[in-house]
């Protein structure tokens, strides 16, 4: 029986946050937030989430930066299956989402720390929907900014059979549906069902719609060409 109190204690405090997180209210009430219960266990365990969330984020960072400091790509955006939305807000593409081994974004978060040091070099895989044609972008200078400029795009130095079309969107500021950065009147994300780095609003736009064939889909080019594969991928500038 002793040694079972020990136990008992230490599973309280293991769940005694998620007790109270339940017996936790805030209301606003003619201008004051009113607190019923105890929420020091919601705030303990919002506190470790957020914790975690930097940590798994760290790691990413460090793992991908390895494979750069050995010379390979890293992936940061692939359309293949179409099984994946990407019609998203703000939070999901700074942090990611999608399965790696399929259709997915890495973040913009992640993009900025592996690029802010100036000297990656970005290719971009493509297959036309139309024809099966491949096509490749490639840009020797890549960077994206840091999350306080709103993640601005940096991009220089085409080669490929591709013409350049990310070159508009140099020194752009990313844009979704409910974080509108572009240089139009309206909201070309919201428009155009995707998240990119509008102007006013694309001449590339591999973010779009995978299930549509018009401006709302994934193209390339002042022809509108339609895309049903694209990966996007950069790496140390040899």
């Amino acid at each position: 029986m002793l040694l079972k109190i020990p136990i008992l204690l230490m599973c309280w405090f293991l769940i005694r946050p998620h007790l109270a997180a339940k017996f936790c209210v805030r209301k606003y009430v003619n201008g004051k937030w009113i607190t019923k219960g105890d929420c020091g266990g919601q705030e303990r365990m919002s506190a470790l989430q957020k914790q975690l969330k930097i940590k798994a984020a760290d790691e990413k960072i460090l793992r991908y930066r390895d494979r750069i400091g050995n010379g390979k790509w890293v992936v940061f955006q692939r359309r293949k299956y179409g099984n994946v939305d990407f019609f998203r807000g703000w939070d999901d593409y700074a942090n990611g989402f999608g399965n790696r081994d399929g259709d997915f974004w890495l973040g913009l978060e992640s993009l900025h720390q592996l690029t802010k040091t100036g000297n990656m070099e970005l290719k971009i895989k493509m297959i036309k929907r139309h024809g099966g044609i491949y096509w490749l972008a490639k840009y020797s200078s890549f960077r994206v900014g840091p999350g306080s400029d709103f993640y601005r795009l940096y991009v220089s130095g085409y080669s490929g059979n591709a013409t350049d079309c990310l070159s508009y969107h140099n020194n752009r500021q990313f844009s979704t549906e409910d974080a509108d950065h572009d240089r139009s009147s309206r909201n070309c994300a919201s428009d155009r069902e995707g998240a990119w780095w509008y102007r006013n609003c694309a001449f590339s736009h591999l973010n779009g719609n995978f299930h549509k064939t018009d401006r709302n889909g994934i193209w390339w080019g002042h022809n509108d060409y339609q895309m049903r594969f694209s990966e996007m991928k950069i790496r140390k500038r040899t």
